[in-house]
């Protein structure tokens, strides 16, 4: 068993990097049709952009080593909305009474 594992051949730094190339594109694509259908749909929640696919691009760009430049725009607009973001009113109006 163990030499039947030991003669298995390792994917080329090629084959790899056009997995990694891949992945990447298939993200993006993803992410580019949940943007589409939440745009289109804004007052359904249903057609959100999932949080388990922005956690999934985010793990990939920090897994890779991206981070957003220091002062970007895009990121201080973010900030900006987290802090104004009142997440007791969020889980609140989701509740209903007994």
């Amino acid at each position: 068993m163990i030499d039947q594992i030991n003669t298995h051949v390792r994917a080329s730094e090629g084959e790899l990097d056009t997995l990694h190339r891949l992945v990447a594109m298939l993200i993006s694509n993803e992410l580019d049709r949940a943007n589409i259908r939440a745009n289109q749909n804004p007052d359904d929640p249903a057609k959100a952009v999932s949080p388990q696919l922005i956690s999934q691009a985010l793990k990939f760009l920090k897994d890779n080593g991206v981070s957003a430049p220091a002062g970007s725009k895009v990121v201080e607009d973010l900030a900006a909305q987290l802090t104004d973001l009142d997440l007791d009113a969020e889980i609140l109006s989701g509740m209903t009474p007994n």
